[in-house]
């Protein structure tokens, strides 16, 4: 049997989660243009706690307004760049101490 968690109990486990865990998340968006999908992929990373967002290959930034529109305000839990390319991104990343792990979903 599985039970939805409130917004308590669900703070709660991100706040234990987050102290037993030692690595830092990030993301490369490359070339995701849709502002609706590049909201949802923002109020998702922060509701995971991701730390930074990186804009790579043309993809839409916060910056548009459809994109704050399904954000919700979430985007200033990011700290967020904007790279030429995703070699530069990805670079960026490593430079930071980042692991870089790739997936392309079509």
């Amino acid at each position: 049997m599985t039970r939805n968690l409130n917004g308590t109990e669900l703070k709660r486990l991100h706040r234990d989660w987050r102290r037993r865990t030692s690595g830092r998340l990030a993301l490369i968006l490359d070339g995701v243009q849709g502002p609706f999908n590049v909201g949802a992929i923002i109020r998702t990373a922060a509701a995971e706690r991701v730390d930074h967002l990186w804009y790579a290959g043309g993809a839409t930034t916060a910056q548009n307004s459809k994109v704050g529109k399904t954000a919700l305000g979430t985007d200033r839990y990011l700290t967020q760049s904007t790279c030429e390319t995703t070699t530069d991104a990805i670079a960026e990343a490593q430079a930071q101490g980042y692991r870089v792990i790739g997936c392309r979903l079509y």
